[in-house]
């Protein structure tokens, strides 16, 4: 493919635009993306040596923390983001889950039923008594079934197979 028709004045901004598209369109077909972290402050343990899992005491964890696997890892400045996780006073945590359990600890302080805590909490409470009525009715209908003897309408005029 040619642009040698392209003169010189646009050639630079053409070439700009053809490797700006390029790379726009790598990125989405080969999955490559770019993964911003932001930085508080620049960990002061740079270039020093963990310690050892023996001498590492996770009561008192300095500057260091235990990670994945056992592995001991720098600490990070508290608001550091890694991935969807937030860095905090005791390690990472997600965000979304430290919202409901703070709204959790907080309607139970107020003196609210666990169910009742949040809205995620009220609607799980509320399927669960749906589906455990629901249960009690079909109970209470198969029994009556059995104590009569015969089926129940709607089945009472149902021929059985094969009679």
């Amino acid at each position: 493919m040619s642009f040698e028709h392209v003169d010189e004045k646009y050639g630079c901004i053409f070439n700009a635009l053809i490797m700006a598209l390029a790379a726009r369109l790598s990125t989405r077909t080969l999955g490559v993306s770019k993964r911003f972290a932001s930085f508080q402050a620049i960990p002061t343990n740079a270039g020093k040596t963990p310690p050892t899992l023996e001498e590492f005491d996770p009561l008192n964890p300095g500057e260091w923390q235990l990670g994945a696997g056992g592995k001991i890892l720098p600490r990070l400045p508290e608001g550091t983001k890694v991935g969807k996780l937030v860095m905090g006073k005791y390690g990472l945590y997600d965000p979304v889950l430290k919202k409901r359990v703070d709204t959790y600890s907080k309607a139970l302080l107020d003196g609210k039923k666990s169910e009742e805590a949040g809205p995620f909490d009220r609607g799980v409470a509320t399927i669960g008594k749906v589906l455990g009525t629901c249960c009690l009715i079909i109970g209470i209908y198969n029994l009556a079934t059995l104590i009569n003897g015969k089926p129940l309408p709607p089945y009472s005029d149902h021929k059985a197979p094969g009679s």
